[in-house]
């Protein structure tokens, strides 16, 4: 079957999500993030470094340390997260493995399956970080806890 994202992007959205709520007011440490979003400490580490290279956060050592958001929540789209951590999908190929679907021939599904496919890629291509940190703040959660994101 076909595989939307993996557990490394749910966790880098949810940890985005968590910064961006926080307005950029100061650093974070990673402790609190890892406490509020339910990833683990040394799992959420390792992704702080992926996306620091990103440049997505800025990150800082010592007593006041930790990371903040480094770039603007509105433009950082869902796509960009997860085909940075999981490749860019190919929404042309076949749903169910079928070599020669769409090409030669299609499936029985194929004009069902090619519509969700699209849908599915508008969805990621137009959602923000932004966007989710809106319906966080709208629905008055306390953490990321409650908000089920994916």
């Amino acid at each position: 079957m076909y595989m939307l994202y993996s557990k490394s992007s749910e966790y880098v959205v949810r940890a985005l999500v968590y910064l961006a709520m926080k307005d950029n007011a100061d650093f974070i440490m990673v402790k609190e993030i890892s406490e509020h979003t339910e990833i683990p400490q040394p799992f959420l580490s390792k992704i702080f470094q992926d996306i620091s290279r990103a440049k997505w956060i800025t990150s800082k050592k010592g007593k006041n340390g930790g990371v903040k958001l480094a770039v603007n929540p509105a433009k950082l789209k869902l796509l960009d997260v997860i085909s940075y951590f999981d490749g860019m999908q190919d929404y042309s190929r076949c749903m169910f493995g079928h070599k020669e679907c769409g090409v030669s021939s299609k499936c029985a599904l194929h004009n069902k399956c090619s519509d969700l496919k699209n849908e599915i890629y508008d969805f990621l291509n137009s959602t923000t970080i932004a966007d989710f940190t809106s319906i966080w703040k709208k629905e008055n959660k306390v953490s990321l806890k409650e908000l089920k994101i994916f």
